[in-house]
């Protein structure tokens, strides 16, 4: 099921985006330290007044990517909301970083270049390291 959150600023298609920890039911692009994700836009926003439509847990979506991915590897992504392979960090630590969650599972083909778009299925949590 689709939902619809507000946004802050303008958000592209396709993008991961996160709950914003300063406004309630809105979207944001994730940061550095993450606040947990919500899924994948489904359309852009044109301005700050409107909302967003987000594919959520359960669903298969579309996602631009920034790098490449294999066929069913974890997805992750960038603070502009581009998917990336997601790899467990080895790092030992507690704090949500963009590094340590994913947004879900590549199940479309493999991505080779930079600004495929390609299907995620959308389930995201977090990884820490040893």
């Amino acid at each position: 099921m689709i939902q619809s959150y507000k946004v802050l600023t303008t958000l592209a298609a396709y993008r991961v985006v996160a709950a914003a920890d300063t406004q309630a039911f809105t979207a944001i692009y994730p940061a550095a330290v993450v606040a947990p994700i919500l899924g994948i836009t489904k359309d852009t926003v044109k301005d700050t007044t409107n909302s967003i439509p987000v594919a959520g847990v359960g669903e298969r979506a579309l996602l631009l990517f920034n790098d490449t991915a294999t066929t069913s590897s974890f997805v992750a992504a960038d603070t502009a909301g581009r998917g990336k392979k997601w790899t467990l960090n080895t790092s030992d630590t507690t704090t949500a970083l963009t590094s340590t969650s994913y947004v879900g599972i590549l199940v479309g083909p493999s991505v080779s270049s930079t600004g495929t778009i390609a299907e995620v299925y959308i389930c995201p949590g977090l990884g820490k390291g040893a």
